[in-house]
């Protein structure tokens, strides 16, 4: 699966919702892992134990049994502002998280970005 394949690029993120799934949205402006990771807990519910790295990150990307919805959606409503280095990271963890998941499965995850976010993401998974 390609980039093109896993993440989601729309004209307008901040209109994107869906009912049927647990939304998570990044809408500040983050500057760091940590409050990237600070969002992303509060924003999908993530378990206790989730130990704020990008490991920890993924196993939960991986796991949601904790939430009744079967898909989980994180909405970039503003693309985080993390270094070049750790923005990489965590894209290639909401990568590899979503490829990770099988058709049947009890979960899917879903990344949507702006539209006009897509030259940097692209730039970064390249």
């Amino acid at each position: 699966m390609t980039i093109k394949e896993a993440f989601v690029f729309v004209d307008n993120a901040n209109q994107f919702n869906d009912e049927n799934a647990l939304v998570g949205r990044i809408d500040e402006c983050l500057r760091t892992p940590k409050e990237l990771f600070d969002v992303l807990y509060q924003s999908l519910s993530l378990p206790s134990y989730f130990g704020l790295n990008w490991n920890a990150l993924f196993d939960c990307l991986r796991d949601f049994h904790w939430i009744s919805q079967e898909r989980v959606i994180i909405v970039h409503e503003r693309l985080p502002e993390l270094e070049s280095s750790e923005m990489r990271i965590y894209l290639e963890v909401l990568h590899d998280a979503i490829l990770n998941w099988q058709p049947g499965e009890e979960h899917s995850v879903q990344a949507v970005f702006n539209a006009c976010d897509r030259n940097r993401v692209e730039a970064l998974m390249a």
